[in-house]
């Protein structure tokens, strides 16, 4: 018995060494697998592969600045070749006290399509605010991607504070289902919000970068050719047919509540103010992309026949319910269900944020309370009139909260933002082809009806930006020529005004407007713009544009101080000397040849028709004045 117990004893002890070793030789391989992953994510980092994606990048000529990472939507369109840029608009890395500083979030709406740079409606908004506030540094820094949607708009709020942004602008809530990663993209990851974060977590590491460039690559070697026959619309769209309150459904409007609920959580801690704005779809001019053909109740399709029937009879409201159902149906979902904006109302729950209504009032300035295209140019892009309209809503917003702290004195209306905004007819024309262009394929299939018998230079020029054979920056060269050579001086200043915008920290596209400005006698805008480049660049040559203007325009108290500058910079300015000796003389009460002394500084700065009419107004009442008829003669 001792024997066979002594047997069964060494058993079970070499049954529970086996058992040691292989759980040793488990946890050792994963401890080598780990040690493998490390040294490999090491390697790749040393050798420089892959990228941080950083949201901001320095800027290459202007030490202390920078502008958003134009490779940064990598992160976001991982596995497929649709990465998306964004504007390049310089700002200081470091904050200065006297600059105010918004940031704006959004997807292709908020980029502006279909217009390039200045049809957007930050840059509608940047220019009303420039305008009002001329003393003031504003900032508006536009960080939106077209194709993205609350995935990224989440990731990037985590990196604004450190920024200092005084307020965040949004506008999106259209791509939560074909955006990058959305739930039914084509790197959709499933509708499961805290997993796709966390993978794009994980999309900093190289090793992640590496196998995810390996799947792009695969992909790439099947769908060449048929990727580049497609738009970026029907290259992102994995799931054509999403019915509504289907799982799919469900799942894209969860997402959407947990990553803004998560983004606007982020931004309160760190007490920042929050504009956020419901979105517009159009309703009346759009047919249902994808209708359900099983019965008429579940028809997009039937909905809109109907919408279409009471909207001719005068059945506005009817019109408008049905409409509305016809866009609830469609399961192609490349328009925001109504409850996209229900959760986005519900968000002022959150004490930062600020509710900005542009659908409703997209609704208010549309005819029969249906949108369509009258502020529309397709499904959700607006219009010149539509981007006006976002911008003018955020514009009143602000002055209501105020929270950029500045003196509302004379707000402007939305008539004259449309009348002021140096919109030209390049950037109209340009926007009128990319949309031609886009509804000739997925899901339009609209034919090109376009007759290029017969164009005017500008439409020749829009023609050539919208086929990208031009940079816009060429394309405004073209057409400033085109102006000046037929000396349209006014539609020239827009021009360069809307340059301006593009290049706000550089001094000679300021004094380059500033002068047409003063060309055409607009002494106050030439004033204006004339300080801004001085405050970016302070010279005597632009302090003597501005004492000039200041003269014509008759602020003459104001005009000494920069003359003043002037003496302290130059002091062999014998011109600059005299004028303000004469102004000097002319701000004492008591001089009894004013008209006499103020012809002479009209003289000097080239206003000789003012400064004629003076002196033969002085020898009226003075004749003979040798002083007077001297200075007549010069003229």
């Amino acid at each position: 018995m001792k024997g066979k117990d002594s047997e069964s004893s060494h058993l079970k002890t070499s049954h529970t060494i086996s058992r040691k070793k292989l759980l040793i030789f488990k946890i050792s391989a994963v401890i080598l697998a780990l040690i493998f992953i490390v040294l490999l994510e090491v390697v790749l980092r040393i050798a420089g592969y892959g990228s941080d994606f950083p949201l901001f990048t320095e800027a290459e000529n202007k030490p202390g600045y920078i502008y958003m990472n134009p490779n940064v939507s990598n992160k976001y369109f991982f596995g497929t070749n649709n990465a998306t840029a964004g504007y390049r608009e310089l700002f200081k890395a470091e904050k200065d006290s006297r600059t105010k500083r918004v940031f704006v979030l959004g997807a292709s709406t908020g980029i502006g399509y279909p217009y390039l740079k200045n049809g957007s409606f930050h840059r509608w908004l940047q220019y009303a605010m420039n305008e009002n506030f001329p003393e003031e540094d504003i900032e508006i820094i536009n960080l939106s991607l077209t194709a993205v949607n609350s995935y990224t708009l989440r990731d990037f709020a985590k990196e604004l504070p450190v920024y200092d942004p005084d307020a965040v602008l949004i506008y999106a809530g259209h791509n939560e289902y074909y955006g990058a990663l959305g739930v039914g993209a084509v790197n959709s990851l499933g509708g499961y919000p805290r997993l796709v974060n966390f993978a794009l977590d994980m999309r900093e590491y190289r090793l992640v970068q590496l196998i995810s460039s390996g799947m792009s690559k695969v992909q790439g070697i099947f769908n060449s050719e048929k990727q580049e026959e497609e738009t970026l619309m029907k290259k992102m769209v994995a799931e054509q047919a999403i019915p509504l309150n289907s799982e799919t459904y469900k799942d894209g409007i969860e997402q959407f509540r947990f990553n803004f609920e998560s983004l606007l959580e982020g931004l309160a801690e760190n007490e920042i103010p929050v504009f956020l704005s419901t979105i517009a779809s159009n309703e009346k001019d759009i047919q249902p992309f994808v209708s359900d053909t099983t019965s008429a109740e579940k028809s997009a399709q039937a909905y809109f026949e109907i919408a279409k029937k009471a909207y001719s009879e005068g059945e506005y409201q009817k019109a408008k319910t049905n409409f509305i159902k016809a866009k609830e149906m469609d399961m192609l979902r490349f328009r925001a269900p109504s409850e996209i904006n229900e959760i986005i109302r519900s968000f002022e729950k959150f004490n930062n944020v600020h509710l900005v209504e542009t659908e409703a009032e997209f609704i208010k300035q549309s005819p029969h309370l249906s949108i369509g295209n009258e502020l529309l140019v397709e499904h959700v892009h607006p219009n010149l009139q539509g981007y006006s309209l976002i911008a003018y809503k955020f514009y009143k917003a602000f002055e209501k909260k105020n929270v950029l702290d500045l003196k509302w004195e004379n707000s402007w209306t939305l008539k004259e933002l449309r009348e002021k905004m140096p919109i030209t007819e390049l950037d109209s024309l340009q926007g009128a082809y990319e949309v031609m262009m886009l509804k000739q394929g997925w899901p339009y299939y609209e034919k090109l009806q376009f007759d290029s018998s017969n164009l005017s230079i500008p439409e020749k020029i829009a023609g050539q930006l919208a086929l990208r054979k031009i940079s816009w920056e060429q394309a405004m060269e073209s057409l400033y020529g085109y102006y000046n050579n037929r000396k349209d001086l006014e539609s020239a200043l827009k021009i360069s005004e809307s340059i301006i915008l593009e290049y706000p920290n550089e001094p000679q596209f300021y004094i380059k407007a500033g002068d047409l400005a003063a060309q055409i006698d607009d002494y106050e805008k030439a004033i204006s713009i004339y300080k801004k480049a001085f405050k970016l660049e302070a010279s005597v040559a632009i302090a003597r544009k501005i004492t000039v203007n200041l003269i014509k325009n008759e602020q003459f108290t104001e005009a000494i101080s920069y003359l003043e500058y002037i003496e302290s910079k130059d002091v062999r300015d014998i011109m600059s000397k005299k004028l303000m000796l004469d102004l000097t003389v002319l701000e004492s009460d008591s001089i009894a040849n004013r008209k006499l002394k103020l012809a002479e500084v009209y003289y000097q700065v080239g206003q000789d028709a003012k400064a004629k009419k003076l002196l033969n107004e002085f020898l009226q009442t003075n004749p003979g004045n040798i002083e007077a008829e001297n200075l007549l003669k010069k003229l």
